[in-house]
């Protein structure tokens, strides 16, 4: 991999050793990308890439021979890129180290992280071994130190956007219909797409709408009554002469507080 590096470029040929410019010319390549190409960071240095896979795999028994796919999922990978990015001043994050050949402020690269934090822009993390494609950055850490006043170590993880092929559903007599849904017996046959909407109520129908519920209620009270009065009457047929007053009265009270029922429900 070929990494032209413009400080120990310089330092290798200031000491005019050709075999140290040729060892710090050809490093390894480290690097996120967009997908037009373009690097999204441009850090002082790559520290390591740390990648990691996993999948969850069903924990309850199941029968002999039925373990599939189905059974076990796979998570998204995910990667941790740890880099630095040396400023010029520790009294001040929006200097960039001009000594650097760079413009890249620690105020810049922060911003920058926010950035792709906020967005869903999918980038490719190119490593010496392979080059992961379609990741998208979810968190990110950073520090400083006393000790390092103008370096900024930033830990950016990036989460694997595992996309599935898009599903399409054709109908091979799409274009001769054979039948219409009024025509159809077994079913719709014409998938027409309907928009739901609703229409404000207007002073007819809740009128309407009241007078249905008074005439199902009082159909449903005349109903009742007419079932109370022939059950009170079943019960007292025969035994007529065997009531007293008292009884009578109750029965009687009962018969009118079901008739005024049923006129107040009419």
């Amino acid at each position: 991999m070929f990494n032209l590096n413009e400080t120990t470029l310089l330092s290798a040929i200031n000491s005019g050793n050709i075999f140290s410019i040729i060892n710090s010319t050809l490093s390894p390549g480290y690097g996120v990308y967009l997908k037009s190409g373009l690097r999204a960071l441009s850090p002082s240095s790559f520290l390591g890439v740390e990648y990691g896979a996993d999948a969850t795999v069903v924990s309850a028994p199941i029968e002999r021979g039925s373990y599939t796919s189905f059974n076990k999922v796979k998570r998204p990978p995910i990667i941790r890129v740890i880099f630095t990015l040396e400023g010029w001043t520790g009294f001040s994050g929006s200097i960039p180290n001009l000594t650097n050949f760079t413009l890249t402020s620690r105020s810049d690269m922060l911003a920058a992280l926010d950035a792709m934090v906020d967005d869903t822009v999918l980038y490719d993390i190119e490593t010496p071994d392979t080059t992961y494609e379609d990741y998208d950055l979810v968190r990110y850490n950073y520090r400083t130190s006393s000790q390092e006043v103008t370096l900024l170590t930033v830990e950016a993880i990036f989460q694997d956007i595992m996309q599935e092929a898009e599903v399409g559903l054709s109908n091979t007599t799409a274009n001769n219909q054979p039948s219409q849904n009024d025509k159809s017996k077994g079913g719709a046959v014409d998938a027409k797409q309907i928009n739901a909407n609703a229409t404000d109520s207007t002073l007819d129908d809740v009128t309407g709408a009241l007078t249905g519920l008074k005439t199902s209620l009082s159909s449903a009270a005349v109903k009742v009554a007419t079932s109370v009065t022939k059950s009170v009457g079943d019960a007292t047929s025969g035994l007529t002469s065997a009531v007293n007053g008292a009884a009578s009265s109750a029965i009687e009270n009962l018969s009118k507080t079901v008739d005024e029922l049923v006129k107040g429900l009419s």
